[in-house]
């Protein structure tokens, strides 16, 4: 499976289509969720220089597609802002000790569901073979997102999808 296939796999598994969607980190989920999900898309980073070369992509293909700066660990949003927030391999990149306001922020703004797809050992180790990054205690996240509502969890060769339904 590559890399887009497996974002992909995200989206249809969290039944995304039609719905107003937070994507935490540029990446092309955003571009996949918008033009083939038909999804109202808002995509945040917290490097104004990549929101802007996004944005140019997304304009050559005539996405629409909203491109922010926001740190996830503090979001501008209003509660329930958006029907599902997405994060794809983005938990990582934050520092340990924020990751908790990460979670806790995503879940906030989520109306429906919030969607967290994180590498495993495996997974990490073939896209971060050699960093400074945290790989993701997949446990500790697993139940730090049953604290906040019912999840449901898919696993594959690479990472685990967990999706934190709200209201349930």
């Amino acid at each position: 499976m590559n890399e887009l296939d497996k974002r992909i796999d995200v989206l249809e598994k969290g039944k995304v289509r039609g719905k107003t969607l937070l994507d935490i980190g540029v990446g092309p989920l955003s571009f996949i969720a918008a033009r083939d999900f038909n999804c109202r898309v808002t995509n945040i980073d917290v490097s104004i220089e990549v929101l802007r070369e996004a944005k140019k992509e997304a304009e050559k293909e005539k996405l629409n597609i909203e491109f922010e700066c926001a740190d996830a660990t503090n979001l501008p949003y209003k509660d329930d802002a958006f029907d599902v927030v997405v994060s794809y391999a983005a938990l990582h990149h934050i520092n340990v000790d924020r990751r908790k306001d990460f979670i806790r922020e995503t879940y906030r703004v989520a109306r429906e569901k919030l969607i967290i797809a994180e590498y495993n050992k495996t997974g990490f180790n073939q896209i971060h073979p050699m960093n400074d990054y945290q790989p993701v205690n997949l446990d500790w996240l697993e139940k730090e997102l049953s604290i906040l509502g019912d999840v449901e969890k898919y696993s594959n060769k690479w990472m685990n999808i967990y999706m934190c339904y709200k209201g349930a």
